[in-house]
């Protein structure tokens, strides 16, 4: 049966109106709105703005050199100074490195001070019949000797430099001290060290197992103590410390070298326990093995102020004298332009070194 619709050919469409070729032809024109990544690397570069760039020396120079006129003006504390070093080393620091404020250190990385031994013999005479009462045992005397039928008191020195709250103030004024020589407890006004992330993205790319848990399973097991935080800082091995004082509430510089004498000698006591036992027994958690080179030198740097007088100090173990040394490099008033900016200069170059050569070494020396 034939079809009945007539044959009219191929079918043939309106022409688009210019409304919609105009639409269409917008629609395909138009941009993909970039990525976040893609705005920062290619739309912000091209307009020169660059996040994270490093602020210049002179810049900060300026700031610190303002601001210490105006802490000396009015008469400014401890707070106020350390502050200005805290915002020039932010300033200065790259991402590999990590600052942490007034934060209690443990005291096992202390230096061991030594004790005096009094032999019995130098004890006078006229001591001993004192405190050889009569009608009073030997047991009743404080800081007597109770294995030993001897009048003498005991002269066994402690066994660590630590004081038992219980026994320590029963010693008489006429006795010797149990431990009559004791060092503070560090407590830097500004600790700056490594990364613990930067660390461990350093061990992962050399291979290391484990390499997130290296440090943690080293001072858990007290293998190694490599973040001096009573509490975890997340700070690794410091290499710069700041003491801070202010004439203008009775502080001096005395104080604050005194101070960042002990805190770079445990800063330097951390390193010596790792690049010593890099020439040593391999620790067991440690990585592969690389070849042999000398250990790198313990060393670790200090700021101390009062006011506006800057001390830049370097503190190193002495092999030959098995002594903590204590090397001034210079000294500073940073309410003078060039003073000011000179102290920047070598601050920086401290802080470049440390994210680089001294992270270097610290990452060998864990794969020793």
């Amino acid at each position: 049966m034939a079809n009945s619709y007539p044959d009219v050919g191929p079918t043939k469409l309106p022409p688009p109106s210019l409304s919609s070729v105009s639409t269409r032809r917008s629609r395909s024109s138009s941009p993909r709105k970039p990525s976040e990544s893609t705005y920062r690397a290619r739309t912000l570069f091209r307009a020169r703005i660059y996040v994270d760039a490093k602020a210049p020396q002179r810049t900060l120079a300026a700031k610190l050199q303002s601001q210490s006129m105006e802490w000396a003006a009015t008469q400014a504390g401890e707070a106020e100074w350390a502050e200005s070093i805290h915002e020039a080393l932010n300033g200065l620091k790259s991402s590999h490195l990590v600052i942490a404020r007034n934060r209690d250190w443990i005291s096992d990385i202390k230096p061991i001070v030594h004790q005096p031994l009094i032999p019995q013999s130098s004890v006078p005479r006229k001591r001993l019949t004192e405190q050889n009462r009569p009608g009073e045992s030997d047991s009743s005397r404080p800081g007597m000797n109770l294995e030993s039928s001897s009048s003498f008191p005991s002269i066994q020195p402690a066994a660590a430099p630590t004081l038992r709250r219980d026994t320590a103030l029963s010693v008489s004024s006429e006795q010797t001290p149990s431990t009559p020589f004791f060092l503070k407890d560090p407590r830097p006004d500004i600790s700056l060290g490594l990364s613990d992330g930067t660390l461990a993205t350093e061990l992962h790319s050399a291979g290391v197992a484990n390499a997130d848990f290296l440090l943690n399973d080293l001072q858990d097991t007290g293998e190694l103590i490599s973040d001096p935080g009573v509490t975890p800082l997340s700070l690794r091995f410091p290499f710069l410390l700041v003491e801070a004082k202010s004439g203008a509430t009775g502080g001096n510089l005395y104080q604050a070298q005194n101070q960042a004498a002990v805190g770079g000698a445990s800063a330097v006591n951390i390193q010596k326990a790792l690049f010593g036992a890099a020439d040593g027994p391999q620790l067991e958690t440690r990585g592969p093995q690389l070849g042999g080179s000398l250990s790198p030198m313990s060393l670790c740097f200090s700021v101390t102020t009062e006011g506006p007088v800057c001390e830049l100090w370097a503190h190193f173990w002495d092999e030959t004298k098995s002594s903590y040394g204590m090397a001034n490099i210079g000294i500073w008033r940073t309410t003078q332009e060039d003073s000011a900016f000179d102290l920047i200069s070598k601050i920086s170059s401290i802080l470049n070194w440390g994210s680089t050569a001294f992270q270097d070494d610290i990452v060998k020396s864990l794969m020793l």
